[in-house]
């Protein structure tokens, strides 16, 4: 069974959930003024800290990667340009994710956050 993960962004914190949920604080920071991820690295070592916290080893053991959904929650005035949105993908990507979706809207429940990884 592929593991799901929904992944909250704003500034500088990261909220995961997959079944339970982990608040991560940035340190260094990973946000600027103008971007969410304007460091890039520093938010890719926090998503891989929070993943190795969240999952169990065996999933990576078995080679079966989760599939994630990211929703940026700040830094969203005019919409995502499409580096920015690349950005994300690629971040959900390097993080071992096989399959990495956005969503800009409300909030979502366990079923919505499954219907989207769908469409």
């Amino acid at each position: 069974m592929r593991p799901t993960l929904y992944l909250k962004l704003s500034c500088n914190q990261m909220h995961l959930q997959s079944g339970r949920e982990l608040h991560l604080q940035a340190d260094p920071p990973f946000s600027s003024q103008r971007l969410l991820v304007a460091d890039f690295a520093a938010a890719e070592h926090l998503l891989q800290r929070g993943l190795d916290e969240l999952l169990p080893k065996r999933f990576l053991r078995l080679s079966v990667p989760p599939q994630l959904l990211i929703q940026p929650l700040e830094r969203l005035e005019g919409g995502l340009s499409q580096v920015e949105e690349r950005i994300l993908l690629e971040l959900g990507l390097g993080c071992g994710a096989r399959k990495v979706r956005l969503h800009m809207g409300p909030e979502l429940d366990s079923a919505g956050v499954l219907a989207k990884l769908r469409s």
